[in-house]
């Protein structure tokens, strides 16, 4: 098996350790919060803008932002449908569809991606992922806030800005990814350099992002609900990537591109939904538990069947 294939479970794995031991070390968390920021502000900027100076927009590149409406409301009807009695606090309501809706496409998804595909990989994967932002923000943050006032009766907890909260440097790799586009549509070459610090930047993106993220764990909740969240199994690993592979041969024909549909369909819990529950007062015990099994299920079942299928 090629070397490219552990490359995954080095960016994921150990950035999560090393967050761990810096926590026990005493590290500052504002530390952390700056990584955070520069992560998101500087490196994922410049990685949407570097890897999408080489796509050209066609028709089929269309479908990839419109697929995350698939991949996060099939989900949601799930829920509504045949899940929401599982729990009966509305708190764990909230955090369980969350913790089934959002999936970790930009950062898992689009490292898997790239291993598989170069940067075509990880642009297209982020095609899909940069419009679950305006899904988080216009429905998830709203139905959290409404969870919570069920489950405590309460409405006194902060409605969101919706507008405060699209307008923020947390958005750049937006803008990295229309000004790639612009520049592929006016011709501009891009410096071979360029791409050159590409492939160190998005291992170090991946190490910025997952090691804020173990710094926060708390690994004595996983064990209290992963038997409760099965539910959340068959839906990201066998369901989504189904309905979402058979939509997308409607519309695509390149195999990359399918291929990273299926991957951003079968994304574990996203972190986001670790932070939607500790903003708004769900269960955040039951989101960190979501988030580490899914996520170890996706890097040690899924993605090896990927590779594999991509390889065959």
């Amino acid at each position: 098996m090629n070397s490219r294939f552990f490359i995954v479970f080095a960016d994921i794995l150990l950035p999560l350790l090393l967050g761990m031991v810096l926590r026990r070390w005493g590290l500052s968390r504002e530390i952390l919060r700056m990584v955070i920021k520069a992560n998101v502000v500087c490196v994922a900027t410049f990685l949407s803008l570097v890897s999408f100076w080489t796509v050209h927009v066609t028709r089929e590149l269309l479908w990839l932002p419109i697929s995350i409406l698939p991949i996060c409301f099939i989900p949601v009807l799930l829920f509504y449908g045949f899940q929401k009695n599982r729990f009966t606090n509305p708190l764990d309501q909230g955090s369980y569809m969350i913790s089934m809706m959002l999936g970790n496409i930009g950062t898992l998804a689009g490292l898997c991606a790239y291993v598989l595909f170069g940067e075509k990989g990880f642009a297209y994967v982020q095609l899909i992922a940069v419009p679950q932002i305006l899904v988080i923000v216009l429905y998830c943050f709203p139905m959290a806030q409404r969870f919570y006032e069920i489950g405590t009766g309460s409405g006194e907890k902060g409605k969101p800005n919706f507008l405060r909260l699209l307008l923020t440097p947390n958005q750049l790799p937006a803008l990295g990814v229309a000004a790639g586009l612009l520049l592929s549509g006016l011709h501009v070459e891009r410096p071979e350099a360029v791409g050159t610090l590409f492939t160190v930047l998005i291992h170090v993106s991946a190490w910025m992002g997952m090691m804020p993220v173990g710094y926060d764990l708390r690994l004595g909740s996983v064990g209290t609900y992963a038997l409760k969240l099965w539910p959340i199994f068959p839906v990201k690993f066998i369901l989504l990537p189904a309905i979402l592979y058979g939509l997308t041969i409607l519309f695509v024909k390149d195999p990359a591109m399918i291929t990273c549909v299926v991957l951003s369909a079968g994304a574990p819990t996203a972190i986001f939904a670790v932070a939607a529950s500790q903003l708004y007062g769900l269960n955040v015990d039951m989101s960190e538990s979501s988030f580490v099994t899914t996520t170890l299920a996706f890097l040690f079942v899924l993605y090896p069947l990927v590779y594999w299928w991509v390889g065959m």
